[in-house]
C-alpha cells in the first residue's frame, strides 16, 4: 500500500493515486523520508528539515496509504501493533484501548507491543501474558486493579489479590474495591470482641460464661477452652468471631481457639471443640488451618486452609460409598457420597497423589466448610465442596458462597432463611445469615434478602451498589460501594443509627456548635453531620452493631444493656432511650489491628 519512492507526482498522477487508492482502508498521508547519506530511508520532519537526514541527505516528500495494523505507527495512529484485533492494547483503528500501554520501538521498525497497566484502576480479563510471562491482573480469583502500584493496601503492586483481603469488582469501567476479610471487630448476642493494636484479644460486655475472657493461663482458665493448654501469651490473633455464648479466634497461623459455654451438659455439645485433625496427626503442625470462622448460638463454622488435608472423592455413578473413614495414612478406603459430610473422610494429600498437581508438585489448597456443635436444625450438614470463599452463620442457619460464585445456606428454614429463592447461575460474592433472615450480594453489587422480614430486614433501602453486609437478629446493615454505611430493619435500640462525620448542631441552646452525635447538643438540638465514607467492616449483633472505618478505629453503636457498645478506651455517649427505657449508645475511639 506504498506508493515507491522517488515517483514524481503532477497534478494528474495524484488524482490517479487518489483513485486507486479509495478502496484501501487507511488514510492518505504525506510521507517524508530521507534519501542519500547515512539516514537513507529513514523518516524526516518536512521538505524545511536540514538535520535529520545528515550529512549529503536530503528530506524528500512522497505519499502513501497508512493503513491500520501495519506495524508502522504515524501521524494520527496513537499504536500500531500490526494487526487490527480488539483486545489486544491498540484497537482495530490503531488507538489505545482502556487500560493498556503501547511502546514504540525505538527505531520505528518493529510493531509496537502493548501490555496491560498495573495501577491505573483498570482491571482487564484477558491480555496479561507477554512474551516474558504473565501478570495475574486478568485472573479472575486473583486478579485486582485498585488504581494504584502501591502494596498493603488489598491489591499489590503487582495487581494481585493480597492475603487476607478480598477484592470485589474491577473490570473495564471498575476500579476494584480490596477490605479486609479479617473479622476483626465482632458483635455477639450481648457482647463484643476484638483484635487489638497489638495483635491480642480484647472482649467486653456480658461476662457470662467467661465469653469476654482473654487470657487462658494453664489450670487457672474462669471460661472452657478448646483446644486445651494452645494459648501463649505471645500468640498473634489475626481474627474473632463472638456468637450467643462462646467465642473462636484465629491465629497468624491459622490455627483457631474457642472459649465461653460449651452447652447444658458436662461433655457439651461441641460447639467449642475445634475439630482435631486424624489421630495419626493429631499433635502434627497444631491441627488444622483455617481461613475464616463464624459463630451461631450453640455451633461454630469454619473455613478449612489446608494444603494437608482434602475430602474424600465422591462416588461415581457405580460405585457405593465406603463404611470406613481415614483413621490412618494407610487406611482411607472407599469414596464418599456427594451429601456426606462426616469429617473421617477428610484425608492427608501426600499419601494420595491424585490430589497433587504433576506439573509443579504442589498439593491445591483445600477450602472446604467444616461445622460442628449442636444439630437440633441440621445445621452442621454443611455441602461437601472443596472450594468455598466465604462463610456466615446465624443462630440456627448458615450460608457460604463458592469460588465459583454458586451460594448455599443449609439450617433451620422455618421461615425460607435457608432457601435461596433465585437460580442457580446468579453469581454471589457474599452471603449472610441473620436472626431468622439472610441477604446476599450479587457480581452487580445488587443485594437480595430472604426470610424474615416484618421488622424491614430484608428490604434493602437501595438494590444496588454494594459491597458487604451483616445480619442481626432482626436489623441488616451494609456497606456501599461509596463506603458509606446504610441499616435498615429494627431500630428500637438505635442499633441502625450510622455514626457520620463531625458535623454542627441545628436549633436547641448551643446551635452551629460543632458534635459528633446528639448527646453534644444541648437544649433539644440535633447533630447534623455528612455520610462518614471510609468504612471498610460492618458486623451486627442481637442489638448493637460495630463497624470498622480505613484507620482502624471500631465505632459500635446500639442497645448498651450489658456494657457491648461501650469500646475500652472510647468516647461513649448516650444519645436516646429505647421503648423499653434502655439507653441507645454511641461509642467509638478503640483501634483494631491492622489486616493481617
Amino acid at each position: 500500500g506504498v506508493v515507491p519512492r522517488g515517483t514524481a507526482l503532477g497534478l494528474v498522477g495524484w488524482l490517479v493515486v487518489l483513485v486507486l487508492l479509495m478502496g484501501v482502508q487507511g488514510q492518505l498521508r504525506s510521507y517524508y523520508y530521507c534519501t542519500g547519506g547515512g539516514q537513507d530511508g529513514f523518516s524526516c520532519q518536512g521538505l524545511a528539515d536540514v538535520e535529520s537526514c545528515g550529512l549529503n541527505g536530503t528530506c524528500i516528500e512522497d505519499v502513501y496509504v497508512d493503513p491500520c495494523g501495519n506495524g508502522f505507527r504515524l501521524y494520527q495512529e496513537e499504536c500500531d501493533d500490526g494487526n487490527t484485533v480488539a483486545g489486544d492494547g491498540c484497537s482495530p483503528t490503531c488507538m489505545f484501548e482502556r487500560g493498556w500501554i503501547c511502546e514504540q520501538d525505538t527505531a520505528g521498525r518493529e510493531p509496537d507491543s502493548c501490555t496491560v497497566v498495573c495501577g491505573d484502576g483498570i482491571q482487564r480479563d484477558s491480555g496479561c501474558c507477554t512474551d516474558t510471562g504473565c501478570s495475574l491482573e486478568c485472573d479472575t480469583r486473583r486478579g485486582c486493579d485498585d488504581g494504584n502500584a502501591v502494596s498493603d493496601d488489598g491489591c499489590s503492586e503487582e495487581c494481585t489479590v493480597e492475603a487476607a483481603y478480598q477484592c470485589i469488582g474491577g473490570d473495564i469501567n471498575t476500579t476494584s474495591t480490596c477490605l479486609c476479610r479479617r473479622s476483626r471487630v465482632t458483635a455477639g448476642f450481648t457482647h463484643t470482641c476484638a483484635i487489638s493494636p497489638t495483635n491480642t484479644l480484647q472482649c467486653w460486655g456480658d461476662p457470662a460464661y467467661g465469653k469476654t475472657v482473654t487470657t487462658f493461663p494453664d489450670g487457672q482458665q474462669d471460661t472452657d477452652v478448646w483446644p486445651e493448654n494452645r494459648w501463649m501469651a505471645l500468640d498473634v490473633w489475626v481474627s474473632v468471631e463472638a456468637g450467643t455464648y462462646h467465642n473462636c479466634a484465629l491465629k497468624f497461623d491459622g490455627t483457631a481457639m474457642c472459649w465461653g459455654w460449651k452447652g447444658k451438659t458436662d461433655e457439651g455439645d461441641g460447639r467449642i471443640r475445634v475439630p482435631a485433625t486424624p489421630d495419626w496427626e493429631r499433635d502434627s503442625m497444631g491441627g488444622y488451618t483455617w481461613l475464616s470462622l463464624s459463630l451461631g448460638e450453640a455451633f461454630s463454622c469454619g473455613l478449612l486452609e489446608e494444603s494437608r488435608f482434602r475430602f474424600r472423592r465422591i462416588c461415581g455413578e457405580e460405585e457405593i460409598p465406603g463404611t470406613e473413614g481415614c483413621s490412618s495414612k494407610d487406611r482411607c478406603t472407599g469414596c464418599r457420597a456427594y451429601d456426606d459430610w462426616n469429617l473421617a473422610w477428610l484425608e492427608r494429600h501426600p499419601c494420595y497423589l491424585s490430589y497433587v498437581d504433576t506439573a509443579s508438585c504442589l498439593v491445591p489448597k483445600n477450602r472446604s466448610v467444616v461445622c460442628w456443635g449442636d444439630n437440633t436444625f441440621h445445621q452442621i450438614e454443611m455441602p461437601v465442596y472443596d472450594q468455598w470463599s466465604s462463610i456466615y452463620t446465624g443462630p440456627y442457619h448458615a450460608c457460604g458462597v463458592m469460588d465459583n460464585g454458586t451460594a448455599r445456606c443449609w439450617g433451620n428454614n422455618n421461615v425460607g432463611q435457608s432457601h435461596i429463592a433465585y437460580p442457580d447461575s446468579k453469581s454471589w460474592i457474599q452471603v449472610v445469615a441473620g436472626g431468622s433472615h439472610s441477604c446476599g450480594i450479587d457480581t452487580n453489587r445488587e443485594m437480595k434478602c430472604w426470610g424474615r422480614g416484618q421488622e424491614g430486614q430484608a428490604e434493602p433501602p437501595c438494590v444496588d451498589s454494594w459491597l458487604r453486609a451483616c445480619a442481626g437478629q432482626l436489623h441488616t446493615c451494609g456497606i456501599h460501594s461509596d463506603l458509606t454505611i446504610e441499616c435498615w430493619g429494627s431500630n428500637d435500640a438505635g442499633q441502625g443509627n450510622v455514626p457520620h462525620k463531625r458535623g454542627t448542631c441545628v436549633a436547641g441552646t448551643n446551635e452551629l456548635a460543632e458534635c459528633d452525635t446528639i448527646a453534644d447538643c444541648t437544649g433539644g438540638g440535633k447533630c447534623s453531620g455528612q455520610k462518614k465514607n471510609d468504612w471498610v467492616q460492618i458486623s451486627c449483633g442481637q442489638m448493637h452493631t460495630c463497624a470498622v472505618d480505613k484507620e482502624d478505629m471500631v465505632y459500635c453503636w446500639g442497645a448498651n444493656t450489658h456494657g457491648q457498645v461501650a469500646v475500652p478506651g472510647g468516647v461513649t455517649k448516650v444519645v436516646g432511650t429505647t421503648s423499653t427505657g434502655g439507653n441507645k449508645v454511641d461509642s467509638r475511639g478503640f483501634f483494631t489491628a491492622s489486616c493481617l
